[in-house]
């Protein structure tokens, strides 16, 4: 009835049944009996946060590439992954301490290639990490994901690794590529924070206050070079705007749970949320750290038949952190 009273005033001929304004308002509910009933509704509707999913204590993995481990030797590098930055939390461990962590996902992280030394001069790896539509991406790098054998990658990266940790094309990296209480090396860029000047943006002391012989100097620059030279040198130091920068932080593995493929790394991260970052293993002075750790090599590589816990968690320290020795805070000297 509204279709063809409507259309016919209107003189439309669309296929799709179009209801006036005032029959669209007609149809929604307008009176309430109490506040609390439209309150309630608004709160049950489906803009409320869906239910955390059912996680299983325990998984049963299965090596479809039939990788088979290896033991490190001097010069080992495993690969390491991309991975989005979903946001920031708070964990507590078994002794009731709080822990800040960013929580990092594996979104369906496959390797695409492997560079060998024989074809193109180096080796490396080079993964693809989400989804992205296959009327987005040109023919070519339809090529190289159908000889990959996986569906079109939303970022593409590269990792230098050994001859011992080259992966096939396929493979799929998960959470477990890392061990709770492993060090890392997170690599990203940092937000943008706007115009600065020397204070925010660098560090700088300031002019400090004016009974030295300036006036109105406290947040300046300074002297921007020499006299005689007369000019300013290339990068200094200057106001201007501040990010994104490239930028990498160490940080320690709090947790992983490989049915979502998470990491929970202590700590803040570069970046947005939705931002991309790289992890891997870390290096110099910071990989002394994870010698009490075995990294499995040249990832993690499931038995058959065994199940693994699908949340792993760094292991609390053995002493009670607030249990304090009982010490006077003054002990007169005998």
């Amino acid at each position: 009835m509204w279709r063809s009273a409507f259309q016919v005033v209107k003189g439309w001929t669309s296929r799709y049944d179009v209801l006036p304004v005032q029959a669209r308002r007609d149809s929604q509910r307008s009176f309430y009996a109490s506040k609390w009933q439209k309150r309630l509704g608004h709160l049950l509707e489906g803009r409320r946060r869906p239910p955390p999913p059912d996680i299983p204590e325990k998984e049963r993995l299965r090596n479809d590439f039939e990788i088979k481990p290896c033991k490190p030797v001097l010069g080992s590098k495993r690969t390491g992954v991309l991975a989005y930055k979903i946001g920031c939390m708070s964990l507590w461990d078994e002794w009731g301490v709080k822990h800040m962590v960013t929580v990092c996902q594996l979104d369906r992280l496959h390797v695409l290639k492997a560079q060998t030394l024989q074809k193109e001069g180096y080796e490396a790896l080079r993964l693809g990490l989400g989804y992205r539509s296959i009327h987005r991406i040109n023919r070519s790098e339809i090529a190289n994901y159908i000889k990959a054998g996986v569906a079109p990658k939303h970022h593409v990266g590269e990792f230098r690794v050994s001859s011992d940790c080259l992966l096939p094309a396929g493979f799929q990296l998960t959470a477990r590529h890392f061990v709770p209480g492993q060090w890392v090396f997170v690599s990203g860029w940092t937000k943008g924070r706007g115009y600065h000047g020397v204070m925010k943006r660098w560090g700088f002391q300031g002019g400090g206050s004016d009974q030295h012989g300036h006036k109105k100097n406290h947040r300046s620059a300074g002297s921007l070079g020499q006299r005689g030279i007369g000019k300013v040198w290339k990068y200094k130091k200057m106001a201007g705007h501040k990010g994104p920068d490239p930028r990498c932080v160490n940080a320690k593995v709090f947790r992983i749970e490989s049915a979502r493929n998470l990491i929970f790394l202590k700590g803040p991260l570069p970046g947005y949320k939705g931002s991309i970052v790289k992890i891997s293993d870390a290096r110099g002075k910071t990989a002394l750290k994870n010698l009490h750790i075995r990294l499995p090599y040249p990832t993690f590589v499931p038995m058959p038949n065994v199940e693994y816990p699908v949340t792993l968690q760094e292991p609390p320290p053995q002493r009670d952190p607030f249990l304090y020795p009982e010490q006077p805070l003054y002990q007169p000297d005998d």
